[in-house]
């Protein structure tokens, strides 16, 4: 038998249930993994974890990088996956603009890991960055709303101007809906412009907090297009429509619906060869209501909830990026069919949205039974509530 292919995957986040369900389905595709994490996460009670290191406690950016860097030299891994938005941007950072105290030989070291792990880095920032994500997505000929990268309240007013309202406000660096508004009037504007553009503490690029993107509200659902990557190639996805949410138009799904969504495919292809992306991602879209078609909003270039999904419905993203690193063939198959549609209810996410959800007695419910561990720390989670 082969030996298993070492990735490891880094977090900052605790409480992400992508993080904790992704190590079944990369060790069960081949893959041996090693998670860095901070301590008391759910991720670390998976059996599918073969090793686990830890963050220091209130680990600052610096912290961090050096713990990539030890545990990179203790495991050697092939990949290096992002598990949260925060560290897509760190491991950017480590890349593009590492510490000046790092030894060069090691940031160089890293820095390839980095892109072989996440693709061409030249195209990082634009990826994710909401002010400049939608000139990117442009020139590659993906529909985005009619936006403006603003600086002050009076340009935020000219674009309300031009384009009536409701309108949509965001940081450039957002994560499941937070520093993102949608605003009513020019009141709601101008408070949601001055309250976005102040200085937060944990900003990690200097000049985040003086940008805004406004964009054009566009009346739809929001659609995924979850992916695999490899070296600029699109390997393999599915699209999630959210049937059920934590509480809000902008939080994350509990109850998806997944199909296969051409329009939706082909964007997210044309996204992967114009920034020459490696990796397991999601590309986020609202499809209109009026007309149907979808305008792409973000990419999340992390693992999601969703990623470990793929291999129950064979269109396995992590057999077909194992596959893709080994240069053959992936087992699985690169789309669903036209026409076919699955429906999983995410646990625990709807059982502690509801515990008397129908969805919970209606579909398949992705509880972990084969990772008791995992399962005991999830149901520990209504004690947190």
């Amino acid at each position: 038998m082969a030996a298993a292919t070492p990735v490891l995957l880094v977090s900052t986040a605790t409480r992400w249930y992508g993080t904790a369900r992704t190590p079944r389905a990369l060790a069960k595709a081949g893959f041996e993994v090693t998670l860095l994490t901070p301590r008391n996460s759910l991720a670390e009670s998976s059996r599918f974890v073969t090793r686990v290191a830890y963050l220091p406690d209130q680990a600052t950016p610096l912290d961090w990088i050096h713990a990539v860097a030890a545990t990179v030299r203790a495991v050697s891994p092939r990949q290096v996956m992002p598990c949260d938005d925060v560290s897509f941007r760190l491991l950017a950072m480590l890349a593009l603009s590492p510490p000046p105290q790092m030894q060069p030989r090691l940031q160089a070291e890293l820095a390839e890991l980095v892109r072989a792990s996440l693709g061409d880095p030249a195209h990082y920032a634009a990826s994710v960055d909401k002010t400049l994500i939608y000139a990117a997505a442009g020139r590659a000929g993906v529909r985005v709303p009619e936006h403006a990268v603003i600086s002050s309240v009076d340009e935020a007013m000219r674009f309300a101007d031009r384009h009536g309202f409701p309108l949509v406000i965001k940081r450039p660096y957002t994560t499941a809906g937070d520093g993102v508004r949608i605003v009513e009037n020019a009141a709601a504007l101008g408070d949601a412009v001055t309250s976005l553009s102040a200085p937060k503490m944990d900003d990690l690029e200097p000049d985040a907090s003086r940008r805004l993107v406004v964009q054009k509200y566009i009346a739809g659902t929001i659609c995924y297009q979850n992916v695999a990557a490899w070296q600029g190639r699109y390997l393999a996805g599915y699209a999630g429509d959210r049937l059920e949410t934590h509480g809000g138009p902008m939080t994350p799904g509990t109850v998806v619906r997944y199909h296969d969504a051409p329009a939706l495919r082909e964007f997210s292809v044309q996204l992967v060869e114009s920034l020459g992306m490696t990796g397991l991602f999601t590309s986020e879209y609202i499809v209109e209501k009026a007309t149907g078609l979808p305008y792409l909003i973000e990419i999340n270039r992390r693992i999601s909830p969703g990623t470990h999904y793929g291999a129950v419905m064979n269109v396995d993203l992590c057999a077909a990026l194992h596959a893709a690193m080994h240069g053959v063939d992936s087992p699985s198959r690169s789309r669903l069919d036209s026409g076919e549609e699955r429906i999983f209810v995410q646990f625990p996410a709807e059982w502690l949205r509801n515990p008397q959800s129908p969805w919970l007695r209606r579909h398949p419910v992705d509880v972990p039974w084969d990772d008791p561990e995992l399962l005991d720390a999830m149901l520990a989670l209504r004690n947190e509530r």
